[in-house]
C-alpha cells in the first residue's frame, strides 16, 4: 500500500495480521522486500516500508528531507495512519538500524523491543564525522555523475560485502537487480542527508535506552563486530550474537540462523 506523509508517499508491504506488530527497516540500496522471507515466518503483523528514496517510496532530491529526525517522524506518522497505538518490535539493518536506534531513542513509548543488525550509533568525534562526510560526498558525486551500474559494481567490491561473493548465483543476481532498480539522485540525497557522518551522535544516549535490545553481527564482518561489542557494553539491556559464516548482511546470508535468533528473543513461528 502507499501511505502519504506530508509531501511524500511511502510504500509499505504488510504481512500477517493481529498482534504483535513488527517494523522492519532495510539498508542502503535495499527495500522492504529484503525482509519478506523473514516476515513470512513470524507471528503477528509485519510492516516493511521502503525507506525514503528507496524502492517504490518517494524520491526527493533535497538531502535535508532525509534527515534522521524527519524520517523518524515519518515512521511515527505511518504508524498513526495504520492505527497502531501500542509498542512494536523494531528490526533494523545497517542504515535501517541507525534509523531504528534513533527512532527508539526519540519515541521510546512506541518500541517494545529493538533488534539491530550490523549497525552503529554513529560517530563520536567531530573529526570522525567530518572524514565520513567527505567520503559520503564522494559517493554521492559518483552517483550523480556516473551510470548507476558503475556505482553498483563498485559497491559490490567493498570489503564489507566480500562474503556475498559466495552466495548462490541467483541470489547474487537478485540483490544486484534490486540495487540497479534504485534512483541514483535519490540515493545520493539519502547519503548526504542521513549518512553516518551527519546523523546525531547516538553514543551519547545509549545508556538512556532501557528497552531490551538484541545486536546481531556476522562473524566475517570484523568492523561491525567491534562496533556492536562497544554498543553492547553501553546499552543497559543488550545481548550480542555473532553469526558464523555471515558477513554484513546476516539476514540475507544466514536467514535460518537469523530467524532462530528472533525466535529465541521473541515469539516466532
Amino acid at each position: 500500500m502507499q501511505i502519504n506523509v506530508r509531501e511524500n508517499s511511502y510504500h509499505v508491504s504488510v504481512y500477517g495480521a493481529g498482534q504483535p506488530y513488527w517494523l522492519f527497516l532495510h539498508g542502503f540500496m535495499g527495500s522492504g522486500q529484503d525482509f519478506a522471507s523473514i516476515a513470512q515466518h513470524i507471528k503477528g503483523t509485519a510492516l516493511l516500508p521502503d525507506l525514503l528514496g528507496h524502492g517504490q517510496s518517494g524520491k526527493p532530491t533535497q538531502p535535508k528531507r532525509y534527515a534522521m529526525a524527519r524520517q523518524a517522524a515519518d515512521l511515527k506518522n505511518i504508524l498513526q495512519q495504520l492505527q497502531i497505538d501500542q509498542p512494536l518490535r523494531l528490526v533494523g539493518y545497517s542504515m535501517g538500524g541507525r534509523l531504528g536506534l534513533y527512532f527508539s531513542w526519540r519515541y521510546p513509548q512506541l518500541v517494545q523491543q529493538l533488534i539491530l543488525e550490523s549497525s552503529t550509533a554513529g560517530l563520536a568525534t567531530p573529526e570522525q564525522r567530518g572524514k565520513r562526510q567527505q567520503q559520503d560526498q564522494a559517493k554521492a558525486h559518483f552517483l550523480q555523475t556516473k551510470p548507476l551500474a558503475e556505482f553498483v559494481a563498485h559497491w559490490e567490491q567493498l570489503p564489507l560485502f566480500a562474503s556475498q561473493k559466495t552466495l548462490p548465483p541467483e541470489l547474487k543476481e537478485q540483490v544486484r537487480q534490486q540495487r540497479l532498480s534504485q534512483e541514483p539522485q535519490a540515493l545520493a540525497a539519502s547519503l548526504l542527508g542521513m549518512g553516518t557522518g551527519v546523523m546525531p551522535n547516538l553514543w551519547l544516549y545509549l545508556a538512556q535506552i532501557s528497552l531490551p535490545v538484541m545486536l546481531i553481527t556476522g562473524q566475517q564482518d570484523r568492523k561491525f563486530q567491534g562496533i556492536m561489542r562497544q554498543m553492547a557494553a553501553q546499552l543497559p539491556q543488550a545481548q550480542l550474537h555473532v553469526i558464523a559464516q555471515a558477513g554484513h548482511n546476516v539476514h540475507l546470508e544466514q536467514p535460518q540462523s537469523y530467524c532462530r535468533l528472533l525466535k529465541e528473543f521473541l515469539p516466532c513461528v
